[in-house]
This record gives C-alpha cells, sequence and structure tokens, in this order.
C-alpha cells in the first residue's frame, strides 16, 4: 500500500469521518478501553504515594 506524501501532513480536524475510520482498520490497533483504565488507576497510585509519604 502507497501512502501519499500529502497524507502525512493532514490533521484529523481535515479528514472525514468515513476517513479517519479506514485509516483507524487500517491500522489496525484496536486497543479497546483497557489503556485509558489502566492509566487512570496508575495515576490514582502515583497520587496516593505522594500524599502518603509526604507530610
Amino acid at each position: 500500500m502507497e501512502t501519499d506524501k500529502n497524507d502525512l501532513t493532514r490533521q484529523d480536524e481535515d479528514i472525514s469521518a468515513q476517513e479517519f475510520e479506514a485509516e483507524e482498520k487500517r491500522d489496525r490497533h484496536d486497543f479497546g478501553n483497557w489503556p485509558e483504565a489502566v492509566g487512570v488507576v496508575a495515576t490514582v497510585i502515583v497520587i496516593w504515594l505522594i500524599f502518603a509519604f509526604t507530610g
């Protein structure tokens, strides 16, 4: 699959929803929501550690 040089500089706001969905399907990266959940949990743990051991 040959990519157009202009496609590399296009912002997400410049493309339609159909083009964005096609690009996402081409990338084949569907991690679901678990990365966000893990990030929230990790953030909460870091914040707890900061407040628990300072004082």
